[in-house]
C-alpha cells in the first residue's frame, strides 16, 4: 500500500511539473515579447473582450499588425499636435514683442513675416501624411485636407472609430476640423496677427493675444484627447511587466520545489521499504 500511493504522488508531482514548467514558459514568451495575450488560449475572457472592442481594425491574424498600424498613426499625430502646438506658443511670443510701443516698425514687419513663415508650417503640418493617407482628413484620408486661398478643410467631420469594449467605442483619429478650423480658426488668427504687426499698430497686435490663446488652448485639448486613446489602447494591449515577472519569479521558486521533491520521490525503491 505504501508503494502505491508513493508511485501515485510521483506521478502526481511529474504532472504538477509539467504543468509549471508550460505556464513558466508562457510568462517567458509575455515578458519578451510585452504582449499579454497573443492568443486566445492564453486568456479567453481578456481576449475575447480585445478581439470585439477592435472588430473595426481587427481581423484575425492581422490583429497585432493592424493594432501597430493605429499606432504608428497616432504617434505620427501627436508628433504633428506637438509641433502645432509649439508653433502657436512662438506666435504669442511674437505678438507680445509686437504689441511693445517701443518696437520700430521695421521690426514689426520681420516678426510679420516670420508669423507668414509660421502659417506656411502650420499648412503642411495641417497636411500631414502617413502611408499615403492624410491623418487629420477624416474619412477622406485619400484628399489633401486643407487648400484653397482662404485655406479650407475638405475633410470630414466625423471620426474614425476603434471600439474598445462591447458597446464602448473611442475615436481614432483627431479630424482638422477640430483641431485647426472649429470654433477657432488658426490660420485666420495668424493671418490677422500677420496683418496687425504689419499695420505696425501696437494696439491692434494686442487684440490678437486673447484668439491666440485660444488657438493655443484648442490645441492642447486636442492633444490630451488623443494622449488618452493611446493611454487606452496601450492598457488593452501591453502587458504588465510588474506583474508578470512577479509571477515569474514565483512560478520558478515553485517548479524548483517540485524538481526537487520528484527528484527525492524518483529515488525510491522497494528496498526502501523492506
Amino acid at each position: 500500500m505504501i508503494i502505491t500511493r508513493d508511485t501515485t504522488a510521483y506521478r502526481n508531482l511529474q504532472a504538477n511539473l509539467r504543468t509549471t514548467s508550460t505556464t513558466l514558459n508562457q510568462l517567458y514568451i509575455k515578458s519578451s515579447t510585452g504582449i499579454e495575450v497573443a492568443k486566445a488560449s492564453d486568456n479567453p475572457s481578456s481576449v475575447g473582450s480585445i478581439i470585439s472592442g477592435r472588430s473595426d481594425i481587427v481581423k484575425g491574424e492581422r490583429y497585432v499588425e493592424n493594432c501597430k498600424h493605429v499606432q504608428d498613426s497616432l504617434s505620427a499625430a501627436e508628433v504633428s499636435i506637438d509641433s502645432i502646438e509649439a508653433l502657436m506658443t512662438r506666435a504669442k511670443e511674437i505678438a507680445v514683442a509686437g504689441a511693445n510701443d517701443s518696437l520700430s516698425t521695421s521690426d514689426k514687419a520681420t516678426l510679420a513675416d516670420e508669423v507668414s513663415q509660421l502659417r506656411t508650417e502650420l499648412l503642411d503640418l495641417a497636411n500631414t501624411q502617413v502611408d499615403g493617407k492624410y491623418i487629420f482628413a477624416g474619412y477622406n484620408d485619400q484628399t489633401l485636407p486643407f487648400s484653397g486661398t482662404p485655406i479650407a478643410y475638405a475633410g470630414t467631420s466625423d471620426h474614425q472609430k476603434i471600439e474598445i469594449s462591447p458597446g464602448a467605442t473611442v475615436a481614432k483619429n483627431i479630424t482638422g476640423e477640430e483641431l485647426l478650423m472649429d470654433p477657432v480658426n488658426l490660420f485666420t488668427t495668424l493671418e490677422d496677427l500677420q496683418t496687425a504687426l504689419t499695420s505696425g499698430d501696437s494696439a491692434n497686435v494686442s487684440a490678437q493675444l486673447t484668439p491666440l490663446e485660444e488657438a493655443a488652448e484648442q490645441v492642447r485639448t486636442q492633444q490630451s484627447s488623443l494622449l488618452l486613446v493611446e493611454s487606452i489602447l496601450s492598457r488593452h494591449q501591453d502587458a504588465d511587466f510588474t506583474e508578470i515577472l512577479s509571477e515569474i519569479a514565483k512560478m520558478e521558486t515553485s517548479l524548483e520545489a517540485t524538481m526537487q521533491v520528484t527528484a527525492r520521490v524518483s529515488s525510491l525503491s522497494l528496498m526502501n521499504y523492506l
